[in-house]
């Protein structure tokens, strides 16, 4: 019997080696291709969501952003509050704009060109502070002499008669005399009610300066936190004569006027006295701050030296006038007459 040369091996349960001639294959896993990609993806995700929290956490580690604090004021005015910053109590071009916009009028007009510059307040509260005592007399009116005076303060001969006085009035009060100083509030306050109270104090006060003749003399004192009195350039801060021309500038100097700031009554009111006046009339509507006990005795100490009468008016929105008012002890302390006047009534029948 033939035989095959390559006879065909039997399967057995033994394994048969291959030989060098057979082609070796391995059988690897096959891997899906959609795995591969979430896979891929996977990666990215967790990659980019840690650069974004590396990237937060860089940009947090900084400075913090410096922001002003400041402190603020309420000033309670009759139609509506007024915040005023502690650190700027004036206002600044900014404010005044944004005042502006809502109706208020916050800032000082420009004075008229021929008024002199502020003056040196803190020098002559300085020399008030300065003053001695009466030299002569016994300091009672028409009886004191005083050394070292700033201002035109002596009365100009013949002035002690009755020749040369006159009877004016404001809001009802009548004053008697030959010199008058009229000390009127321009702070913040007095622009409510849409500005009717400044406008009928100066209109009230400029009805005031045409009843004189240039046989008295005057001055005008408007104040906020701080006095300006009238001045004329070239003229030295006085008592001015009533004279048309005169009253013409100061008509000019009361029509520029306008209301802001703060309020303080005692410079004002040492100003006036230092210019030795017959009258006073002084006008606020502030009750805060108040004068306290031991400035209503400086005023009424320096008021009995010039042999001064100190008339008040104050503006209120409410019916009655208050009863613990400040201004009713500095008229009376000071042989003056206290008059309280609704600011609600002030615009009836009148004319802006």
């Amino acid at each position: 019997m033939n035989r095959s040369a390559n006879p065909t091996p039997q399967a057995t349960g033994d394994s048969i080696a291959p030989s060098p001639g057979d082609r070796l294959e391995l059988d690897l896993p096959d891997r899906p291709l959609p795995a591969l990609l979430l896979s891929l993806s996977f990666h990215v995700v967790l990659l980019t969501s840690l650069g974004l929290f590396l990237a937060q956490t860089s940009s947090g580690t900084g400075s913090d952003t410096e922001r002003p604090v400041g402190i603020a004021m309420v000033h309670r005015m009759p139609d509506r509050d007024r915040y005023v910053d502690v650190a700027n109590p004036n206002p600044t071009a900014t404010d005044e704009a944004t005042a502006a916009e809502s109706g208020e009028v916050s800032a000082a007009a420009a004075p008229p060109a021929d008024l002199s510059p502020p003056i040196d307040l803190a020098g002559i509260l300085s020399q008030m502070n300065a003053t001695p005592s009466p030299v002569s007399g016994t300091g009672i009116a028409g009886e004191t002499s005083l050394d070292g005076d700033a201002f035109d303060s002596q009365r100009p001969p013949g002035s002690e008669g009755d020749s040369n006085e006159a009877t004016t009035m404001v809001f009802g009060i009548s004053g008697s005399g030959s010199r008058f100083v009229y000390v009127f509030d321009r702070s913040d306050s007095m622009n409510g009610n849409g500005g009717m109270p400044l406008r009928a104090a100066k209109r009230e006060l400029i009805q005031s300066l045409n009843s004189l003749t240039d046989r008295q003399r005057f001055q005008i004192i408007f104040y906020n936190d701080q006095p300006q009195p009238f001045q004329i350039v070239g003229v030295p801060l006085q008592l001015m004569q009533g004279e048309k021309a005169t009253l013409a500038r100061a008509q000019r100097y009361v029509d520029s006027i306008t209301a802001y700031g703060s309020t303080e009554h005692d410079s004002a009111l040492k100003l006036a006295l230092r210019m030795d006046p017959d009258v006073i009339f002084f006008l606020t509507d502030a009750r805060i701050p108040r004068l306290s006990t031991s400035q209503l005795g400086e005023i009424r100490r320096r008021a009995q030296r010039s042999g001064t009468t100190i008339h008040a008016i104050e503006f209120g929105a409410d019916p009655l006038a208050p009863a613990d008012s400040f201004l009713r002890d500095l008229a009376a302390q000071n042989l003056g007459q206290y008059q309280y006047v609704d600011i609600r009534s002030l615009g009836k029948n009148r004319q802006p």
